[in-house]
């Protein structure tokens, strides 16, 4: 069920009641989806965490193998998985106060849910290229295409959230 649609489904009677007064109703909408679009975001930076302690693992792997030069290549991979994760848990839930210039409207914020649950769909293939990793780093083969697959799709990842605005401004 859509985010916004399981918040409008749990209010309470007297919720419902203010929620249907004039100027009320529209406002409280846009609550839900700019509340909809941060779990969203929310849930997404817990799944990248769990990818995040997959990869930092590695490095005591990969001590352990024997694999010292590959400790700068995986600390980087852990650092650009931190700052995709912060960029996505900081990112402007679509909020307009009252006398801004630019009005962000709900269809908008729509896009922006949609945008930002498309990021799940990415998420399989860094499984992929982790587990690759996992695989290459105890045998200490083949760890400078795994690092460099896992690298690339955090880039891809990093470029497509900051593509984030020009989601909603084109909708």
């Amino acid at each position: 069920m859509d985010p916004v649609e399981s918040a409008k489904a749990s209010m309470g009677g007297i919720e419902r009641i203010v929620s249907a007064l004039p100027g009320i109703q529209g406002y409280r909408e846009k609550e839900m989806r700019r509340d909809a679009d941060r779990q969203v975001r929310n849930q997404f930076v817990h799944e990248l965490e769990d990818r995040r302690t997959r990869i930092a693992r590695l490095e005591v792997g990969l001590l352990g193998a024997g694999g010292l030069l590959w400790m700068d290549d995986i600390e980087q991979l852990v650092g650009r998985t931190q700052m995709l994760m912060d960029r996505v848990r900081t990112a402007p839930s679509g909020y307009a106060g009252f006398f801004d210039l630019q009005r962000v409207k709900e269809p908008e914020l729509d896009k922006l849910a949609e945008f930002d649950k498309a990021l799940f769909e990415s998420l399989p293939k860094l499984d992929e290229a982790i587990a690759a990793l996992e695989k290459a780093a105890p045998a200490n083969e083949g760890i400078q295409q795994a690092v460099g697959a896992v690298a690339d799709l955090l880039a891809q990842l990093n470029d497509t959230f900051g593509h984030r605005m020009e989601a909603i401004r084109n909708a």
